[in-house]
């Protein structure tokens, strides 16, 4: 295009003065020709013109080949460039996809790993030193190298200020010179030690905070200065290598972490554990520690993408209620705890206990983090105590019954009178023997419902007559403390599916608790209402309150309020267990609010009959 340019430039030049040449000697020519009036002063001047002319076109022709040879010379040059440019940056692109390349594959060597990404940039920039420096005050240590054989070695220390990084860090920034005798810096005491020529290099930063310098240098000149694609790519090259040895550092402490983890795992009975649902159903265990050997005899590396193994060995009869409990807890994002059965293949059974939390993933997915150990011993033990308890109540029972008649008859002087003292002394026994009555009474109930042997009848009826009848029974019971029972009713048309026998036993234990443990001349309030498609049972006393230490063991067997005001009251400790045995039987809740010296409310929640079934119970 531009040759183009200049040949229609120097064709225009032409054009242009042989015109004014022409204009030029044709008047010179007729000026002349009208003084003289000859022919031979016209050819004069158009031998002169002629001449003129050819010299003009030998001057243009000559001005335009030396054009059109520089023209071309500076395409050429041109050329070279955008083919330099375009090798450089295939280099430079080429480097990049190496350097990509190695960061993305994982080498547990990351020194080898850096030494590669060294030996790629030293090849891009062609310098054969490259060195990662860490820098503390004034120590320069080579860390990873990429050199020439015996030249440089690993762990190498040098005083900072003998080396071109000390420039580096002082200038924040890309520092590069390609003829170091030539610059500012030929007195420097690298120059003077090792003779190196060019250097290329820049600060790396870790965490935020300097960590060392990247490098690269010759002890020949380099040719041309280095490009301003040259240095973002050192500068490229020293952000990456950051960042690499961030991710390092992290990795390092997780590894670290999950060692200590393992370690003190490994010290805990049972197995530790992450447990993962997914929004699709499916379940893993992406972290176990390796006590799951001593209760599934799986390893971690067999649940990790699936707990099917494990689900697999857990008993029939219980895998169900396991999941519905897994299902609830996810549902409800509440604590999983559960004791349930293992069954190996080869038929051994045992008993364990898990405990977890939940936490809600951001993709749907529920992670529970938590526990699972082993009670075996513990069910056995239990198992021998309830054998223990069952066989000592039935054994007592027919002793317990025949002495107390005896006692009942010489009490009541049906065989002879007896003396004052004796009267007393027949009294007190009786007492006692009833309290053993209700002690062994209690214990085979809790046995019966443990077996599931408890037989029930549980059928529509309303619910306030049952209540009435209750109350009714333990008035004067209440007498004995001076306690007097309130009923309220918001209505008297709430039906539910119960048992009104062990329905009034319930009662009969929350009203005797209410009145034991209320001041004298109080009122214990009993109040039926309804809420929602429920009906709610409450017991309200005015008495000492529940202590917070108390609250997560009162529903346990044998559980009675550590304090000697309470254990005056008496009791078995087993009243409150048998009612919740009892609620929860007749598909209701129990349950409690207390406050210290303010009094305590229990309730009973039982779910209202439908309309369907109270019209099957009205025809």
């Amino acid at each position: 295009m531009i040759i183009q340019r200049v040949s229609s430039t120097s064709n225009f030049i032409t054009w242009f003065g042989s015109v004014l040449l022409l204009v030029l000697f044709g008047w010179l020519g007729w000026q002349d020709y009208q003084q003289q009036q000859t022919t031979s002063v016209l050819q004069k001047w158009a031998l002169a013109f002629l001449v003129s002319e050819l010299l003009l076109l030998l001057l243009l022709s000559d001005m335009q080949r030396v054009t059109r040879r520089l023209m071309r010379e500076l395409q050429q040059s041109q050329e070279q460039k955008q083919q330099r440019e375009s090798i450089q940056n295939q280099k430079y692109q080429q480097a990049l996809s190496t350097l990509n390349n190695i960061a993305a594959s994982f080498n547990p060597d990351w020194r080898e790993q850096l030494r590669q990404a060294l030996k790629v940039a030293a090849d891009y920039l062609q310098l054969p030193i490259a060195i990662l420096s860490r820098i503390e005050d004034e120590n320069y240590q080579v860390l990873v190298h990429s050199a020439p054989p015996g030249l440089l070695q690993d762990d190498s220390h040098f005083d900072l200020g003998q080396t071109y990084c000390s420039i580096t860090l002082a200038a924040n920034d890309v520092f590069a010179v390609h003829r170091m005798s030539a610059s500012e810096f030929a007195a420097h005491p690298c120059f003077e030690a090792f003779a190196l020529q060019s250097y290329i290099g820049a600060a790396v930063h870790v965490d935020g905070d300097t960590f060392g310098t990247v490098s690269f240098s010759s002890a020949e000149t380099k040719t041309l200065p280095f490009s301003q694609l040259e240095r973002d790519f050192v500068s490229l090259l020293a952000r990456w290598i950051g960042s690499t040895i961030e991710r390092r550092h992290y990795l390092e402490a997780q590894i670290e972490v999950a060692e200590r983890l393992k370690k003190i795992a490994s010290q805990l009975p049972g197995m530790v554990f992450q447990f993962k649902l997914s929004p699709d159903g499916s379940a893993c265990f992406p972290y176990c520690s390796d006590g799951i050997g001593t209760i599934y005899n799986l390893t971690p590396e067999q649940v990790k993408l699936s707990a099917e193994p494990v689900f697999a060995l857990i008993h029939p009869d219980d895998i169900q209620q396991v999941q519905d409990s897994i299902n609830q807890s996810a549902a409800q994002l509440c604590l999983w705890k559960q004791d349930y059965r293992v069954q190996y293949p080869d038929g051994e059974i045992i008993w364990v206990t898990g405990r977890s939390v939940p936490e809600l993933q951001s993709d749907g997915s529920v992670i529970w983090h938590g526990f699972i150990s082993d009670i075996t011993e513990r069910k056995k033990i239990e198992r021998l105590k309830d054998e223990f308890v069952s066989t000592v109540s039935h054994e007592l029972r027919t002793p317990l019954t025949a002495i107390s008649g005896a006692i009942g008859l010489l009490h009541g002087q049906v065989l002879c009178e007896l003396p004052e003292p004796a009267v007393k002394m027949t009294e007190l026994a009786l007492a006692n023997v009833k309290k053993l009555q209700l002690l062994i009474n209690d214990l085979l109930d809790m046995d019966k419902l443990i077996a599931g042997k408890m037989l029930f009848d549980i059928q529509p009826q309303p619910l306030l007559p049952v209540i009435e009848a209750a109350v009714r029974d333990n008035q004067s019971y209440g007498q004995q403390y001076q306690v007097t029972y309130q009923l309220q009713a918001d209505t008297d048309d709430l039906w539910a599916n119960v048992d009104s026998m062990r329905l009034q036993q319930v009662l009969t234990n929350l009203l005797s608790n209410a009145a034991k443990f209320s001041p004298a001349d109080s009122t214990v309030d009993i109040r039926l209402q309804r809420q929602n498609n429920q009906a709610l049972i409450r017991v309200i006393d005015r008495g000492c309150g529940i202590s917070d230490e108390f609250n997560s063991a009162i529903f346990n067997k044998f559980s009675q309020a550590d304090s000697s005001d309470s254990k005056s009251k008496g009791g078995t400790g087993l009243g409150l267990a048998i009612s919740q045995q009892l609620v929860t039987r007749m598909h209701g809740n129990i349950g409690f609010y207390s406050e210290m010296g303010k009094g305590s409310e229990f309730y009973i929640l039982l779910p209202l009959v439908s309309d369907n079934e109270f019209n099957e119970v009205s025809l």
